[in-house]
């Protein structure tokens, strides 16, 4: 009986700590970029950068991969298309980075949601925002990845 009593107290406070753990990573993120407000959210982002520099964000987008001829970097964002300036040209989102620079990424036009903490870096004197990544994962089903507000 004591054996009984004893293994369910220690399922009891497993749970308990599991459930702790989850509200804990849940807890992490400082500012969740919603689906309805997705480009309003994020060019908040830009435009008050100080007020989200070193916070966690999370976002999902369509995943993108090129490398700029001007230097040859390859370059990752999440992003979705929004009305631009000749039609519906527009897209926004943010960079994402690994620490690990072998880290695997997502291919091109996944759907991820990504989860970092915003940074802003210098190139060629020029401050650019990209996300630290701590996950990127890939994820069934897509959003909208055509955005207005």
């Amino acid at each position: 009986m004591k054996r009984i009593a004893a293994l369910l107290l220690t399922l009891v406070l497993a749970l308990g700590a599991t459930a702790a753990l989850a509200e804990e990573s849940a807890s992490q993120i400082d500012f969740e970029v919603e689906e309805a407000t997705f480009l309003t959210q994020v060019t908040d982002v830009y435009i008050n950068t100080p007020d989200y520099l070193g916070k966690t964000i999370a976002l999902e987008g369509l995943m993108d991969v090129y490398t700029y001829v001007g230097n040859g970097i390859t370059y990752r964002t999440v992003y979705r298309n929004h009305p631009g300036c000749c039609g519906n040209d527009g897209y926004i989102g943010l960079e994402v980075i690994w620490e690990d620079a072998e880290a695997a990424y997502p291919e091109k036009n996944e759907w991820v949601r990504a989860v970092g903490v915003l940074e802003q870096y210098d190139d060629e004197g020029y401050p650019y925002l990209r996300l630290r990544l701590e996950s990127i994962d890939v994820l069934a089903v897509r959003g909208l990845e055509f955005v207005t507000q």
